[in-house]
């Protein structure tokens, strides 16, 4: 046989043999990862595939700012004025290994931080609708910035220079807010699926100043049940928020039928007013009932000023896609304003992140879901022009945290295919549309 003849012989061999050892190979692109949000029967809510992310240079010199905070390798660290950022926790969970983080909290001036997790063992399952959320509730503890020295607060006690080392302690806060400099809010649910005490559930105040703990309003007193100890005839919260003396909640009517409705509501925190009252109707669907629609938690959130709230209203919530549109809502003279009318379509088909910067004009959107943005990733729009929309890349999910200055804000890539993988932290710069790597191997990142 001539020399081409064979050559061309051999190369059509290995070929075949490349296809048929392809066909008989397992793929991993596009299954879906153990974790993934489902529809409480194994369906998943959205299979993705892996989308390809650019490569990412680094964020500029400064944009770290002079005092930050973030979590590695599940131990927190901190860095004030320009500082190197030093590891203040070293707990041990060789027996405790589904570790949860909240975002450090700064308080105003910086002079505190609190801090929410919890630590939990392995094999906990999942599925169900709502699906089990193990890192919503944690142990409590106010960091003094300047001396290191914790503070664990607990429904029963007050534990100053608490070491944070060791086991870490198990308890049930779940949302905190700086009331002011020296002031929390704090929102307790109880021991999940027990027989709660709906008169020590709900919402505190603790004074860091005198550690004192004070009940401002009970589960009782604001008419709700949590999704941990649901009950009959109750409406269930799904959120919380807090802005100018009012704390903001979302709440569904009639949950696991065919007609829940989601509301948001407001109640004073101070002064002798005790009564809710609803803000905003966020729409009526089949929340986790039978057939399941499309939405579990709906975006929104409040401006620091508390004068505008932002939510995705839902048109449609019946069968696997909805249809929803993100509304803000001006306090004042409940006037609306519609947002991001020319993202990408079907970005709202499931529930979003709906983030108000510093400005109280500007908000940012994110997926909440993986797979549901492989195309692009955040998006801004502002009240100023409310037909305009920002879109940055790469793609990054989860919660968004934005730079006191309103310069930027940071979101990670938490939900990817590869669940095993690190997760990095991203920088967006306001107007630019190239978002910039900040941290490496980091995760529940804040500015001081």
């Amino acid at each position: 046989m001539p020399k081409r003849a064979m050559s061309v012989a051999l190369l059509s061999l290995l070929s075949l043999l490349v296809f048929l050892f392809a066909a008989c190979s397992p793929s991993r692109v596009g299954t879906i990862p153990s974790g993934t949000p489902d529809h409480g029967d194994g369906t998943p809510s959205v299979i993705s595939t892996a989308p390809v992310q650019p490569t990412v240079s680094a964020a500029p010199s400064g944009t770290m700012g002079t005092s930050y905070a973030f979590v590695r390798q599940n131990q927190l660290w901190i860095a004030t004025n320009n500082a190197q950022p030093e590891k203040v926790t070293n707990f041990n969970y060789n027996t405790l290994p589904i570790v949860s983080w909240h975002t450090p909290l700064w308080s105003p001036g910086d002079a505190y931080m609190a801090v929410i997790m919890n630590a939990q063992v392995a094999g906990l399952g999942g599925g169900g609708c709502p699906g089990p959320d193990y890192g919503a509730n944690g142990a409590l503890y106010v960091m003094n910035v300047a001396t290191h020295q914790f503070t664990q607060v607990k429904l029963s006690s007050i534990t100053p220079n608490v070491q944070m080392s060791g086991t870490p302690a198990t308890d049930y806060w779940q949302y905190a807010f700086w009331e002011d400099n020296t002031h929390l809010l704090l929102w307790y649910n109880g021991v999940p699926g027990a027989s709660v005490d709906r008169t020590r559930g709900g919402l505190y105040r603790y004074d860091v100043s005198s550690q004192k703990l004070t009940q401002v309003v009970s589960l009782d007193g604001l008419g709700v049940a949590t999704l941990y100890s649901p009950q009959k005839d109750l409406p269930l919260l799904l959120s919380l928020r807090y802005s100018n003396e009012q704390l903001f909640y979302q709440a569904i009517v009639h949950p696991f039928g065919q007609q829940s409705q989601l509301a948001i509501y407001r109640r004073p925190v101070n002064g002798v007013a005790t009564q809710s009252s609803k803000v905003l109707q966020q729409g009526i669907e089949s929340w986790c009932g039978t057939p399941q629609g499309p939405y579990v938690r709906p975006g929104w959130d409040v401006a620091s000023d508390g004068q505008q709230v932002v939510a995705q209203v839902i048109s449609t919530g019946s069968g696997n896609q909805g249809v929803a549109t993100i509304q803000a809502l001006n306090l004042n003279d409940y006037s609306s304003t519609t947002l991001f009318s020319s993202a990408p379509v079907g970005l709202a088909e499931n529930d979003v992140t709906l983030t108000w910067g510093p400005d109280s004009q500007t908000v940012v959107m994110s997926t909440a879901q993986i797979g549901a943005m492989t195309q692009g990733g955040p998006l801004t729009a502002t009240l100023a022009n409310p037909a305009a929309t920002q879109q940055y890349s790469p793609g990054a999910m989860g919660q968004i945290v934005w730079r006191p200055d309103g310069t930027a804000f940071a979101l990670e890539d938490t939900d990817t295919v590869d669940v095993t993988s690190t997760t990095n932290v991203y920088v967006f710069l306001t107007g630019q549309s190239q978002g910039r790597l900040l941290l490496t191997n980091a995760h529940d990142f804040a500015w001081g």
